[in-house]
């Protein structure tokens, strides 16, 4: 597949099966989509608010606290729906 780049106008080859528009300044990172697993974001949220690279079991459960992230609410399992939307609400602040 041939996708245009909205920048240039140009025809680029080398991004045969992706779907994306470059945008003006042709940064195409917030365009992707990306598999992101729940315990990165959280690293990377530990990382980002402590500065800690090996974050405590503390600090991990703040974050979860804070952004929402925890698997189970009031004995029960979170849907998946709402897990993902967190996740989401999380990896834009990380972006």
């Amino acid at each position: 597949m041939v996708v245009k780049c909205s920048n240039s106008g140009e025809y680029d080859m080398r991004r045969e099966n992706k779907i994306v528009d470059a945008g003006p300044k042709g940064n195409t990172r917030h365009m992707k989509k990306h598999k992101v697993n729940r315990m990165w974001v959280v690293r990377q949220l530990c990382l980002k608010k402590f500065g800690a690279k090996r974050p405590t079991a503390v600090q991990i459960n703040e974050v979860i606290l804070e952004w929402g992230l925890n698997r189970y609410m009031g004995g029960k399992k979170r849907s998946k729906e709402e897990m993902t939307k967190n996740i989401q609400k999380a990896y834009a602040f990380l972006s």
